[in-house]
């Protein structure tokens, strides 16, 4: 479960056993039934100090409490692409009673970094500064701002973020934006200048670069902003390496309208429905053939009296039935 006014997630376990949340990917090694309330925490600039300038955060801070049952082990995600040399980069930074005591991992997967633990309260992975950065698992996050009545534009909101950023945070803190799920994984190597490209090219893009870097919160500022005509129906984004111009996340196909919905275009830039009709009066007298019907319709909603309904009944031809009909309406003004 996950508390709906605040980020702060909850799971009940039935038995002794290894629980994964979906939402964060956390796996939990429970010794019995129990209750677990977790939330992510700020890496605060106090806390970055004591860490020292050898060591960064590699994934979200977390603060854990368990009741009515205990908690012997935890996993970790995390987003690294390890070579033989940087496999003990990675540790756990455990924030308890003002120490930081820092625990190295029982074993270290693809995936994850184990650990045993004894009391609970704040983890974080951390990651030893002793080698060149190298690439990273990240994903890339599209939101679609909510459009006004008067904008031209569609404007989405584009996140570069480390793959073990629950998205479940992003989400939440840009809860009026609509979430676009489109496949987000790419490998990005942080310090390194990234360009987001986009279909058709009248689109622009702001800024034209930017840096990767590990964000862990607390605010996840969009990376990139996309001005997109609001009668585009769908874009085609890519990530460019900026460096070696080579493609990191190749061409997707993005819907800039949401499921259910039709671009509705900028009051100023629609037509009213007078406005459409006197735009094309001439062309609506020579092909409209069943004045009748309309007419119908006008005098059962009172639109046209009637005398004037039978006025038009017996005009013929039909091109003159419309002009009747067409006089009475204008008579009654835009309303009608």
């Amino acid at each position: 479960d996950k508390a709906k006014q605040k980020n702060v997630y909850r799971f009940v376990c039935p038995y002794a056993g290894q629980f994964r949340c979906s939402l964060t990917n956390l796996v939990f090694v429970m010794e019995g039934e129990g209750e677990v309330l977790y939330n992510t925490v700020s890496w605060d600039s106090h806390l970055l100090e004591r860490l020292g300038c050898v060591m960064q955060p590699a994934g979200p801070l977390y603060n854990i409490n368990c009741f009515n049952g205990s908690i012997s082990g935890l996993h970790l995600p995390h987003c690294e692409i390890f070579s033989e040399e940087d496999m003990d980069c990675l540790a756990v930074a455990h924030y308890t009673g003002g120490n930081i005591p820092i625990i190295d991992p029982l074993k270290v997967t693809e995936a994850y970094v184990m650990i045993d633990i004894k009391d609970l309260s704040i983890f974080g992975l951390i990651k030893r500064m002793i080698f060149p950065p190298s690439p990273v698992v990240a994903q890339v996050l599209v939101f679609l701002r909510p459009i006004t009545v008067r904008q031209e534009e569609n404007i989405l909101d584009v996140h570069l973020l480390p793959w073990n950023v629950p998205l479940s945070e992003v989400k939440d803190q840009h809860a009026e934006n609509t979430y676009i799920n489109t496949s987000s994984k790419c490998f990005l190597i942080p310090g390194t200048q990234y360009r987001l490209c986009c279909q058709p090219k009248r689109s622009t893009v702001q800024p034209a670069t930017e840096e990767f870097d590990f964000n862990f919160g607390p605010n996840y500022h969009p990376t990139f902003e996309v001005f997109v005509n609001v009668r585009n129906k769908e874009v085609k984004l890519s990530l460019m390496d900026n460096t070696e111009g080579r493609e990191v996340w190749v061409t997707r196909r993005v819907l800039t309208v949401t499921s259910g919905q039709d671009v509705e275009l900028p009051v100023h830039t629609r037509l009213t429905g007078s406005e459409f009709v006197n735009k094309h009066r001439r062309h609506l007298i020579q092909k409209v053939t069943s004045v009748m019907e309309i007419a119908d319709g006008l005098c059962a909603k009172g639109m046209i009296t009637t005398e004037m309904y039978n006025k038009v009944h017996v005009t013929e031809p039909c091109q003159n039935k419309i002009r009747v009909l067409w006089k009475a309406l204008d008579s009654g003004g835009d309303s009608v």
